[in-house]
């Protein structure tokens, strides 16, 4: 069986829940089985906030991830707090507004990306942003799943919104990539 295990963590506000559990929906209509856990501080706006996706080709016997294979990081706390965290193989995706001048342990670096291009201002998109980074980096769902499941887990009268995101940030993999 092949499990993946993503965790996409960041702040409160920067949609890093809700990114989850797009994640996660678009994995099980891509056919797949997926769980979704999350952690988040007692603030609702600032506080540390992560949100992990195991997602598997089989049955999941233990829904937890403990092993991360793919780390997103979108503020300078989550990259300090769950970097150590991150499998000696696994891939790391940090957000370039808080990457470290040198970044630290074995984990490959897969891309450093600035998703502040991508959001015109709005932070609430960040999380949704990485999710086309992570797509365009490791396409472990459909893509036409990945935006069914975008278009129902936000609010309608942010869709459009979210859609261009979702592309925004796959863009920003397509340019950075040689």
């Amino acid at each position: 069986m092949n499990r993946n295990e993503i965790r996409i963590a960041g702040a409160g506000g920067q949609g890093v829940v809700t990114a989850g559990r797009i994640l996660a929906e678009a994995a099980i209509l891509s056919g797949s089985h997926a769980t979704h856990s999350q952690v988040y501080g007692p603030q609702s706006r600032g506080g540390a906030s992560r949100s992990d996706v195991v997602i598997a080709t089989g049955p999941i016997g233990f829904p937890l991830a403990d092993d991360i294979d793919l780390l997103i990081v979108l503020s300078a706390e989550a990259y300090t707090r769950y970097q150590p965290e991150l499998s000696p193989d696994g891939r790391l995706i940090v957000d370039g507004r808080c990457a470290p001048a040198s970044l630290a342990g074995t984990a490959r670096q897969f891309a450093v990306v600035d998703t502040s291009r991508a959001i015109s201002g709005s932070q609430l998109v960040t999380g949704v942003v990485a999710l086309g980074v992570l797509q365009a980096v490791a396409d472990v769902v459909e893509d036409e799943a990945l935006r069914t499941a975008v278009a129902a887990r936000v609010p309608a009268k942010h869709r459009d919104m979210n859609l261009k995101a979702l592309e925004a940030g796959a863009h920003l993999v397509r340019e950075t990539s040689p």
